[in-house]
């Protein structure tokens, strides 16, 4: 064969390029190798089996004349039989090329090639394998599925067929597998073909079909005969009204292999030759010595398709049967699912069977009758169909079933039986790589993982966790990470270099790494993630160790991070999303993410893609990312205290180049980000100094001058470590020793519990002294701010001043001195501002210089300064050069004093402009200045389109008034521009409009007026057309370019309008940190501190000899890391919202997606009946798993299990009714809607009694709090409660509680854990969840945080008086509850008892109503026993009623009451012996619930009330209880 890489044209030895390929070849050269290589079978005897209409019929089914010319022609009467073997013989192909379907709608041109039958046997392998790849150049395939089924008695539902075609173009496109038909356009390969010409419109699907070439309709237009291979190899073909025993080709196939025995008849070597062929086509694209695999479904289908369905399991291929479809198919589901497994001794083993009952034969052979019914040779054909069914039965395990119901799509099922055919524990690896390909990760679990019959090896899990990533399948990422993979084993340098040189090569970051003619290196990745981040950050990709001698060990320490930037810059949000959620620094990394997106969404643009799908994705995966930063960070602002989530903001991070949260949203302009409270927050506090926030603006005005400053509320400020150990010495105390060795750096450090401070000397504050008062006052950005305004405008009226009085009175009086005191003061202002703008360009983060040049005089008022500064420098120093002869009034000389004006009243208007900057920080007039800059830009644009109507307008209008004017230049280029645009604004005066003609039509006469111009013939058109072209002019400009100016300015107000809020915030971050980096002195005594700087620096560098890199380098060394203490608790924290947004979310999306399901919105269908099953259903699951949860010693179940599951029971029933209740409960009345809801919400304390003074047992007065200051998010001015510890009672925990584990159950085994969630600090103590107190301490609990009580409220159904039967009261029974009265209370009250450290619930429910109901230490040891034994038996499942913080006096900031409060419903049986009250209790008694229980304490009634709505008892409280 002629391979060429370049195009010719021409029929002899031309280039011809493949429909299907790019590979070219020479038409010349395939047409000598299949006339070489291919044969055909032709009849070379014509023996007459029956006159045809116009010529007599062979034997073989043809006509004399279709034979080859010079056969042997037998006459009939000598009797000589037809054989094939004997009178056909092999001669050369006639027919091939490709075909052009004249009656068919489609673009496909299929290759066909006639082939005879003996081509199909392996000993052809390499003639076909040449065929495939190198001329009709088939890329490999990843899958082989064989389609067999009906054909012209194929009846099969609409529905099955779709969803046939569904699962199949699925399989065909995860796999890039071929497809393998009949090649018939009729039945399932019709519905196959239908499919595949919808789907080639996306992609390229190689479907081949094999026919019989004897039975296809219009064979002979086909045939090539002596003719060469044209320019496209074309064969036009007519594929209408095929005749009786034909069929015609299906049009949308790619390939065609038309078969040819030499006769026209039914005898199926089409059926062995696909045989062949498949076995062929799995040998010629084996892989490694393993074939590939390959799979037949069954749709429909008859005598053949079951010939065609044994035949491919006796080569060992799995058979897929749609079951349902009708016909052969279900005969072979019934017989498949009636065989029985026996087990058979042979050959010295037992080997198992599949057989089916005779009754089941019975049922086959009638059921094959009935559909072989009146088909010719139908006896033989139910016999042998019989026969192979029995067969077929015994390859069972090789079968699988599908069925039309089934909730697993088709794909699903071919997958499941590749799986199951490709073998045991040797073929693991090729099932997993199956699985993956055609991302059903279900499968992999349910046949792999679940099975637990494999174990695989560290590099087969790191094998195919590559193979998933760059195949993009997330499930299977998470499914291999889940069960023994390891990212950080798995990423290596080499490895992660290799992902990104096999990274999709049409993703953006591939077209940018790659435009170099090498490997892409770990270095290229890491130069391209700081050109998007701008060179603010060294990624640690560039690197030596990862990038020269990689070796495997050579591993990264944040592997998640460094897969989000990889997925990020492959344009998969879904894998990033996923990598995400385990990443070191979640807020950062989704910034990372936000910011590559949008990168490559630039990207896209410049490249010019039209591609909107892709804009569109990026667009929305970085507004993903930023959300998700956002919501964390929301997050973190709620549930932490300010210094904890300021830490979060303002901790370096090691893994993105020591940049933090807050410096990263800056640079790469996360608006959202930027707008966040948490960030504006901060911002407010960088802009006030260590002022206090809420300090009046005019008071600091008022106290701009010293001392004055001194007056002003200040924050108090962290002791040093002197200050503190001062402050130990004098305080005394039992562990001063302690804190000193800790100071000293004497006791080993131990990572700080969750929200504590970073120090424990943090929480020793103390005020400034004065002067600390006054530096900090006038460093503070705030009044930097106002003493540059001040400073500014002192600046313009001085400049103002010299150019109206100053420079005038030198006209009047020359001898003056030309510099005074405003122009000294002036120059000294401006040359003040060019430090200021080298700091700014110094500062900025980019180290490339260009860069930082381009990041700075990207900003106007940079571009402003600079061209002003220029100005007023050249404009000086003119001034300074002028004679007194410049000064004198002249009205010709324009010399140096004139210039040096004219630039000085440019830059005025300069410096006038650029104080529009200062009211950027205003809140509404900040958002109109950003208007005028956009309108600004909008109506630069808008020039254009003026300056088009203006020239075309002012040309032809000067040329026809003034035809004979000289060529003078500037003045009529004057006239033309002065006049065109002031018609724009209204000024047309048609009299000057003549007058104009009069001057230009009179040039070089005498005489002449107005009317003898007009009277001329010139005269009179040109007045007249340009009169027209001033009309038309005018109704352009003035009516549509006008109004279009407006239309474009409304639309730019309203974009702006929208987006006020954050445009603002964005200007206000801008101002505030370009003020934070300003010299504390204004313009222009700034040049007094950069004095000051300037000889530090050089007191340092050229005398001391101080080096700044070496200072640097040990700076970023001795950085916090993750494990420091303030940088571990931040990443802690950041790490356990994470864990609480991703489940909020995926519980959302769980409620989302179950009411997506139906068309319209699900809370509009939901009844009221419906709502409230649905909230009882939940509540008993809530109680169930509760209960569960309480009888589960802590040993078995951790903590953070334990927590996860609380917080579900908690906040599920919440969602679900946000989710519903807003809409479904319209249709209600508002009482029962309030009731509905209210009785079903978690039942949280009011908050009342927590708050009563004065404190039990003392006189002590609480800070009185109004119900707007009791939640920690509301602002408390100076809010500093009295401490109380009680003395009396005992204190089972030390006195500072530093050092304690909170949030977790320490080591001790205390249950530090709140029902509430994770709660807050003020500084290292606990912060009570509920809200504020006016009370701090531990008051008279024994424990910091929650101390965890169990009440166990028993009851039994109240008896009719004297009868057995219950008591009802409004048809509901009446429950009576066992309520105790403590010592001289005069109120009952549930038993209840704290629960102790290493005790269950369960055992403590127990505990307290053997000691507080029946005395237990008082009992003898019989009694105990027996007492024991029965009050374990009653509580034996108890149902959680309530669990939460509980409202009572005891409670302060720092210490708090919760309950765990568990129901027991037992008879009147239960307990034998009689109630005896325990130490302490006066009074046991069972109190009937027939009216409201006056005595009962009143935090204990929500939980009656909401223990009787459970039992469904009679309730006498009113719902407005709950509220």
């Amino acid at each position: 064969m002629e391979l060429s890489n370049a195009k010719g044209t021409g029929e002899d030895g031309s280039l011809v390029s493949n429909g299907n390929s790019n590979t070219l070849y020479s038409n010349s050269s395939y047409e000598q190798w299949i006339k070489k290589e291919i044969k055909v079978r032709e009849c070379c005897v014509f023996i007459k089996k029956t006159d045809g209409q116009l010529e007599p019929i062979c034997f073989c089914g043809n006509v004399r004349s279709a034979h080859v010319e010079g056969i042997q022609i037998v006459s009939s009467n000598e009797n000589e039989k037809w054989e094939r073997a004997a009178h056909t013989t092999l001669t050369e192909c006639n027919a091939f090329g490709r075909i052009n379907f004249l009656d068919e709608d489609t673009t496909v041109q299929p290759e066909y090639l006639r082939i005879a039958s003996d081509y199909g046997d392996s000993a052809n392998i390499l003639r076909m394998d040449r065929l495939l790849r190198e001329f009709w150049c088939l890329n490999p395939p990843g899958l082989l599925i064989s389609v067999i089924g009906g054909n012209k008695s194929f009846s099969v539902s609409g529905d099955i067929c779709q969803m046939f075609q569904h699962g199949l173009m699925n399989a065909v496109k995860s796999t890039n597998g071929w497809i393998i038909t009949s090649g018939q356009d009729e039945g399932v390969t019709k519905i196959v073909g239908d499919i595949v010409g919808r789907s080639t419109m996306t992609s390229k699907i190689y479907t081949v079909g094999v026919a019989r070439w004897g039975r296809t309709w219009n064979n002979e237009m086909l045939l090539r005969k002596n003719q060469k291979l044209n320019h496209d190899r074309l064969v036009d073909y007519s594929s209408l009204d095929p005749r009786d025993g034909t069929y015609s080709l299906e049009p949308n196939h790619s390939h065609f292999f038309l078969v040819d025995d030499g006769t026209t008849d039914d005898t199926g070597v089409e059926i062995k030759f696909r045989l062949e062929l498949e076995f062929l086509i799995t040998k010629i694209y084996e892989k490694d010595g393993v074939r590939l695999p390959m799979i037949t479904i069954m749709l429909e289908g008859g005598y053949q398709s079951i010939e065609m369905a044994l035949n491919s399991l006796r080569t060992g291929q799995p058979l897929v049967i749609i079951k349902g479809s009708g016909r052969a198919a279900d005969i072979i589901c019934y017989a498949c699912e009636a065989a029985v497994a026996r087990e058979d001794y042979e050959e010295g083993k037992f080997v198992q069977k599949h057989i089916i009952p005779d009754d089941a034969k019975k049922d086959l052979h009638d059921m094959l009758e009935v559909c072989f019914s009146g088909r010719k040779n139908g006896k033989e054909k139910v016999k042998n169909s019989l026969k192979m069914l029995l067969e077929i039965a015994s390859y069972k395990k090789s079968i699988t079933i599908y069925k039309i119901d089934g909730s697993d799509p088709l794909d699903f099922a071919i997958l499941s039986s590749l799986m199951k055919s490709i073998g045991e524990n040797a073929a693991k690896m090729r099932q997993m790589r199956l699985a993956i390909t055609w991302g059903h990760e279900k499968v992999a679990k349910e046949l792999i993982f679940e099975k637990k019959d494999y174990r695989f090896r560290t590099e087969e899990l790191n094998s195919l966790l590559f193979f998933s990533i760059i195949k993009g399948r997330v499930g299977f990422i998470k499914l291999l990470l889940d069960n023994g993979a390891d990212l950080k084993n798995f990423l290596t340098a080499p490895q992660l270099t290799k992902l990104y040189n096999v990274m999709p090569k049409n993703s953006a970051a591939s077209r940018i790494l790659t435009r170099y003619d090498r490997a892409i290196s770990l270095r290229d990745v890491g130069e391209l993630l700081q050109r998007i981040m701008e060179g603010t950050y060294h990624s640690v990709l560039t690197q030596e160790r990862f990038n020269q001698d990689m070796s495997d060990e050579d591993r990264f320490d944040n592997p998640y991070d460094l897969m989000v930037v990889y997925a990020s810059l492959i344009d998969d949000p879904d894998m990033a999303r996923f990598f995400w959620e385990s990443s070191r620094t979640p807020i950062a990394t989704a910034l990372i993410a936000y910011k590559v997106f949008l990168f490559l969404d630039k990207m896209e643009g410049k490249w010019a893609r039209i591609d909107e799908e892709m804009t569109e994705k990026l667009e929305a995966a970085a507004e993903n990312f930023e959300k998700l930063a956002c919501d964390m960070m929301t997050m973190c602002y709620h549930s932490y205290e300010k210094h904890d989530w300021i830490q979060i903001l303002v901790i370096p991070l090691k893994e993105w180049g020591g940049l933090n949260l807050f410096d990263l949203a800056t640079i790469i302009e996360a608006k959202n980000f930027i707008a966040h409270v948490a960030y504006q927050s901060y911002l407010t506090d960088i802009w006030m100094g260590q002022l206090k926030p809420t300090t009046n603006t005019l008071k600091m005005l008022c106290c701009l001058i010293p001392p004055l400053p001194a007056l002003l509320h200040y924050n108090k400020v962290p002791m040093t470590k002197q200050d503190i150990a001062r402050q130990l010495l004098r305080d005394g105390g039992q562990d001063i020793t302690h804190r000193r060795k800790r100071l000293e750096g004497d006791v080993e450090f131990q990572p700080p519990p969750l929200k504590a401070p970073d120090s424990d000397y943090n929480m020793y504050m103390r005020d400034l002294t004065f002067k600390e008062r006054l530096y900090f006052f006038y460093t503070s950005p705030i009044i930097k701010f106002f003493l540059n305004v001040l400073s500014y405008l002192v600046f313009l009226f001085l400049y103002a001043y010299g150019l109206l009085v100053h420079n005038n009175s030198l006209y009047i009086n020359p001898q003056r001195t030309r510099l005074e005191f405003q122009d000294i003061y002036s120059l000294v202002f401006v040359l003040s501002t060019v430090p200021v703008e080298i700091t700014q360009l110094r500062n900025t983060r980019t180290k490339n210089t260009w860069k930082k040049l381009v990041d700075h005089f990207s900003d106007t008022y940079n571009i402003m300064d600079s061209v002003a500064v220029c100005m007023f420098t050249i404009a000086f120093v003119l001034k300074a050069c002028t004679t007194e002869e410049d000064v004198e009034p002249q009205l010709d000389a324009f010399g140096f004093y004139h210039w040096s004006r004219l630039l000085t009243i440019l830059t005025f208007a300069f410096y006038n402009v650029r104080f529009i900057q200062m009211f950027e920080m205003h809140n509404y007039v900040g958002t109109k200045v950003f208007m005028l800059r956009r309108m600004t830009v909008d109506l630069f644009f808008f020039f254009f389109l003026l300056v088009v109507f203006l020239t075309s307008y002012g040309v032809s209008s000067q040329a026809l008034l003034y035809p004979y004017r000289e060529a003078s230049g500037s003045s009529a280029f004057f006239e033309l521009v002065q006049r065109s645009y002031l018609n724009v604004f209204g000024e047309i005066d048609l009299d000057s409009f003549g007058d104009h003609l009069t001057k230009g039509h009179c040039m070089g006469l005498e005489s002449c007026d107005q009317e003898k111009a007009m009277s001329t013939t010139v005269g009179m058109i040109n007045y007249y057309v340009a009169f027209v072209l001033l009309s038309v002019y005018l109704l352009f400009v003035n009516v549509m370019l006008i109004n279009l100016l407006i239309a474009i300015f409304s639309n730019t107000y309203e974009n702006v309008e929208q987006k006020s809020g954050i445009i603002y915030k964005m200007q206000r971050a801008q101002m505030i940190l370009e003020f934070r980096e300003r010299p504390p002195l204004p313009n222009p005594f700034s040049l007094l501190f950069f004095g000051v700087q300037l000889a530090k620096y050089i007191d340092k560098k050229y005398i001391r000899h101080i080096d700044y890199e070496k200072d640097l380098q040990k700076f970023m060394l001795n950085m916090p890391n993750r494990h420091s203490s303030a940088a571990y608790r931040s990443s802690l924290m950041e790490a356990e919202i994470r864990s609480q947004y991703i489940q909020n979310t995926r519980t959302i999306g769980l409620f989302s997606s179950a009411s997506s399901t139906s068309s319209t919105d699900t809370r509009d269908s939901v009844t009221p009946n419906q709502y409230n099953e649905l909230l009882m259903k939940l509540n008993r699951v809530e109680h169930q798993l509760a209960t569960i949860l309480d009888r589960l010693p802590v040993e078995r179940v951790g903590n953070r299990e334990r927590r996860s599951v609380s917080t579900w029971i908690t906040h599920s029933p919440k969602a679900i009714i946000a989710h519903l209740a807003p809409q479904s409960l319209q249709t209600l009345e508002r009482s029962q809607a309030e009731t509905v809801v209210e009785t079903w919400k978690s039942v949280l304390p009011k908050h009342t009694l927590s708050l009563q003074s004065p404190y039990p047992g003392t006189t002590i007065q609480r800070v009185p709090l109004t119900k707007d200051q009791i939640n920690w998010s509301d602002n408390v001015q100076d809010y500093e409660p009295p401490t109380y510890d009680s003395e009396e009672i005992p204190k089972l925990d030390p006195s500072n509680p530093f050092g304690i584990s909170f949030n977790t159950v320490d080591d001790e085994g205390v249950n530090r854990v709140s029902y509430c969630g994770n709660y807050g600090f003020l500084g290292s103590y606990p912060r009570n969840p509920v809200g504020r107190t006016g009370l701090r301490g531990r008051g008279n609990l024994p424990r910091w945080g929650p101390n965890h009580e169990v009440a166990t409220l028993l009851g039994r159904w109240r008896r009719e008086p004297g009868a057995a039967g219950r008591l009802l009261i409004d048809e509901k029974p009446v429950l009576e509850v066992l309520l105790i009265r403590p010592g001289t209370s005069e109120s009952w009250t549930i038993p209840q008892g704290f629960l102790s450290k290493g005790q269950t619930p369960q055992t403590a429910h127990e505990q307290v109503v053997l000691d507080q109901c029946f005395d237990i230490s008082s009992q003898s040891e019989a009694d105990k026993a027996s007492i024991t034994l029965e009050v374990k038996r009653a509580l034996e499942n108890p149902q959680t009623v309530y669990r939460g913080s509980f409202d009572d006096p005891m409670n302060t900031d720092n210490a708090w009451l919760e309950i765990s409060v568990a129901m027991v419903m037992v008879d009147d049986n239960s307990f034998t012996f009689d109630l005896k009250p325990g130490q302490g209790i006066h009074q046991v008694e069972w109190f009937p619930v027939t009216e409201k229980i006056q005595r009962l304490q009143s935090n204990l009634q929500q939980i009656l009330f909401k223990a009787l709505t459970m039992s469904n008892a009679y309730n006498p409280y009113s719902p407005n209880l709950m509220s």
